[in-house]
């Protein structure tokens, strides 16, 4: 019952961290895990100013093999190859710890991906998008899906100097389009192009400008995440006890608290033992963690 537990909430965490996560490197469907792949994600930690150490890669069995089987012809430190021979896992490469894990959220792409332009102006700190070329009535964009917007680029997060590549954005909700093609997608990070501290782009979208997205109609595919430890913050909370039951107790561990409750159920008449936990995950700093779909 505990270790259902520890599965049903890493599972939800893991996909509420992929689907705030609007930073994208590789190509969905690849599965290469090349150097120049996973260092991809790193630059765009280090576009964001991310601390350079306590950097994870979490990426499920098959893609740890796949990458395991990329870079089997390289030169790297002595011990990190033995333990790759070893265990078939890359340990420490690229910037990052890499851990396996089969919890990892598959996103699946809308239906509709190619077409889509800008509907009107947009407004400084606007966090939706009026996108317009949907097939009508029936055009999807899901959420988790990453997109970019012409002539839409990241800056400096303190300079504010563009680094003249694309500003990736997330799609934060379902969207469907209307009879007309239309669509409102709920986007993060939210538009600032002036100059403030909160300026992460070096324009608003124009409108008519082209979205591009990430992987094909209704591609389905596994989303492993570089990310540095500060990106996400989970709590958990106590839960209030009752007091005459046969057994009430609760425990913290590593910041995670779970409640065990055994009493007796007179309309069944059997005893029950219930495991509870209360608690979430926020995305604090969503631009410190890069998806690498594969």
């Amino acid at each position: 019952a505990a270790e259902s537990i520890a599965q049903n909430v890493e599972q939800r965490f893991l996909e509420k961290a992929t689907d705030a996560t609007y930073n994208s490197a590789g190509t969905p469907g690849s599965n290469n895990f090349t150097v120049a792949d996973v260092l991809a994600g790193k630059t765009t930690l280090d576009r964001n100013l991310a601390p350079r150490g306590n950097r994870s890669f979490l990426l499920n069995s098959a893609s740890g093999a796949d990458a395991v089987d990329a870079r089997k012809g390289l030169f790297q430190d002595s011990t990190e190859i033995a333990e790759q021979y070893r265990m078939g896992m890359v340990g420490r490469a690229d910037g990052f710890d890499w851990y396996e894990n089969e919890l990892l959220n598959t996103h699946t792409n809308g239906n509709d991906v190619t077409g889509v332009t800008k509907n009107g102006a947009s407004t400084e700190g606007d966090s939706t998008l009026a996108v317009s070329g949907l097939t009508a009535t029936t055009g999807t964009v899901t959420k988790g899906t990453v997109i970019t917007i012409a002539d839409v680029n990241k800056v400096h997060p303190i300079t504010k100097v563009s680094y003249g590549v694309p500003q990736q954005f997330v799609v934060t909700a379902d969207a469907t389009a209307d009879g007309s093609g239309n669509a409102t997608l709920s986007i993060s990070p939210s538009l600032y192009a002036g100059s403030n501290g909160l300026q992460n782009i070096d324009a608003l979208p124009a409108n008519t400008a082209a979205i591009t997205f990430v992987g094909t109609a209704d591609e389905a595919f596994a989303q492993p995440l570089q990310y540095h430890k500060s990106a996400f913050k989970m709590v958990s909370v106590p839960l209030v006890m009752p007091q005459n039951a046969e057994f009430a107790g609760q425990e913290t561990v590593d910041g995670i608290t779970v409640s065990v409750v055994r009493d007796w159920d007179i309309l069944q008449r059997r005893m029950v033992t219930s495991l509870d936990f209360l608690g979430g995950l926020s995305a604090v700093r969503p631009e410190w963690a890069c998806k690498l779909p594969a």
